[in-house]
């Protein structure tokens, strides 16, 4: 399969970058395409170096990233997500799967909050009313140091919400390329909000507790 990682440049997207480069070709998107191919090479490097495997990885700017993909997964920070999706909308491969593990959410004197004021401002759910392509929610609770560390098994739990069966089915297909990752049905996009507001509550928990790399296994 063919992924885009659009803002491959950023934690999240190194993390998914080499995890799903071992079993997929996989296209580093940036607003830059010297960075993007530039760390394109890295992340083959770093692959090669833990693992022996010459993984399939190059890189390009966003909008030419998304022109001849099976999935495109936004790892930006949730500030730019909605102006980056408008950008890639117009180029994305009609036939492409459009995923989504954004989180709205500040980080206050509180400690880390989810945004939205209403379940209905998910990311997921705004991104998929101007979409051209089927929207799924994923990702979002995975530890990106963790992820990009091809030594550690991971063995957690990745919550999916779409309204989409080629969607769902997508991003079943791509957590299982990672091994000892579990996907699991939330339900439609409109429950998106549930497992975006998962990732702070696992952030104020890291950070009140001095634990690191947490996530979710429903057990």
């Amino acid at each position: 399969m063919r992924v885009t990682i659009i803002g491959g440049t950023g934690d999240l997207g190194e993390g998914l970058v080499k995890r799903l480069a071992l079993k997929n070709e996989v296209v580093v998107g940036s607003r830059n395409r010297e960075k993007a191919l530039e760390l394109a090479q890295k992340f083959k490097n770093d692959i090669m170096d833990q693992t022996g495997f010459d993984a399939s990885i190059d890189g390009e700017q966003n909008e030419t990233a998304v022109k001849e993909t099976d999935a495109a997964i936004l790892a930006v920070p949730y500030q730019f997500a909605l102006q980056t999706a408008e950008q890639v909308f117009p180029t994305i491969d009609r036939e492409a799967v459009f995923i989504s593990p954004v989180v709205p959410m500040a980080k206050t004197v509180q400690g880390f909050e989810y945004t939205p004021s209403a379940p209905k401002e998910a990311i997921a759910l705004l991104l998929s009313k101007s979409s051209p392509v089927p929207v799924a929610a994923a990702f979002h609770t995975l530890p990106a140091q963790k992820l990009a560390n091809l030594r550690l098994a991971l063995e957690m739990d990745v919550p999916v919400c779409s309204d989409d069966q080629r969607a769902t089915e997508t991003v079943f297909h791509l957590a299982k390329d990672i091994p000892n990752l579990r996907p699991l049905i939330v339900g439609g996009l409109a429950l998106s909000y549930l497992v975006e507001s998962l990732t702070p509550l696992i952030l104020n928990v890291s950070v009140k507790n001095r634990m690191h790399d947490l996530s979710l296994r429903f057990v």
